[in-house]
């Protein structure tokens, strides 16, 4: 049965964030996030010329929380203040929890940042796509947590139709994802995210089974793709109706996907910036922190 109609779709807005890094949101905002819960916002960044990226987003707070930067091309430099630093390289990801309250940075860089020696030509490509996922009220104030996973940590499947597939969290014909055989944790339980790219060939179909119950949201980042009966291009985001069962796909251009899954929380949403609670009063109590310099619980030297 194929009937899980588009609900809703967003049309990807060009803005500035950070210290003035040009991105496309393709959806977030308070006014979206009860649509798509459990996800709350998800941002692509990066481009061909290094000044609408290269100051980047220097150190910033979170609290309630999990920010989750995918990189598809160039690289970002990471550091927090639980004391992780490295480096995001094409095809990795990055899951980190904020928790109850985390400060971090990442620099976009053109992948030959630092290490000029090693390559002839310089590309200057970065691309990546960072996507929030709400905590339940349970683990809003859980301890911060972070979590690489490198590209041969990723399940790479083909369905019938001969697309290919990354399985970053959630299962696939039986098969699990990086995030649900290397860190189960309470938030993996609660909401059981799903976070798989596609990648289709012009002409090619495919048949997607979204768990009953689950919100359901395609981020079309590249080509041109009929949804059911429904056609929606690059930089569109399809938000899918908790009905039905199955989600039928033909791709009218070679296109890429990101499909996420996740049960609903339900839950009110209070949200300030970088941090989001369930209260007023607890975004209060954050900003407190935040001005009397304890908002970070497990401290780092560097950040005291």
């Amino acid at each position: 049965m194929i009937s899980k109609i588009p609900e809703y779709f967003f049309e990807g807005s060009l803005t500035y964030d950070g210290a003035g890094v040009k991105l496309r949101r393709m959806f977030g905002s308070q006014r979206t996030a009860q649509i798509t819960d459990p996800f709350l916002l998800m941002d692509i960044f990066g481009s061909e010329r290094r000044e609408d990226y290269d100051n980047g987003f220097p150190w910033h707070p979170h609290r309630g929380i999990e920010t989750i930067t995918y990189q598809m091309a160039g690289k970002t430099l990471h550091e927090d203040s639980e004391g992780h630093k490295g480096i995001i390289g094409p095809g990795e990801f990055q899951w980190m929890t904020a928790g109850s309250g985390i400060f971090h940075e990442e620099m976009p860089k053109p992948i030959y940042y630092g290490e000029e020696a090693r390559y002839a030509t310089r590309d200057n490509s970065n691309k990546g796509i960072q996507l929030w996922l709400n905590l339940p009220s349970s683990s809003k104030m859980t301890d911060p947590s972070y979590r690489s996973i490198k590209p041969d940590q990723i399940p790479h499947i083909t369905d019938d139709y001969g697309n290919r597939i990354r399985i970053v969290a959630g299962n696939v014909n039986g098969v699990n994802g990086a995030l649900n055989e290397n860190f189960q944790y309470d938030m993996v339980k609660k909401i059981d995210p799903y976070y798989i790219e596609i990648i289709m060939e012009a002409g090619a179909k495919s048949d997607l089974s979204i768990p009953e119950g689950y919100r359901g949201i395609l981020a079309i980042i590249d080509g041109n793709i009929r949804i059911n009966t429904s056609q929606f291009s690059e930089k569109n985001v399809v938000v899918l109706s908790r009905e039905g069962s199955n989600v039928s796909l033909k791709a009218l251009a070679d296109s890429r996907i990101i499909l996420l899954a996740g049960r609903p929380l339900n839950e009110p949403i209070a949200w300030y910036g970088p941090i989001v609670m369930n209260t007023r009063e607890e975004i209060i109590n954050a900003l407190k922190e935040l001005q009397e310099g304890n908002f970070v619980k497990n401290k780092n030297p560097m950040m005291q």
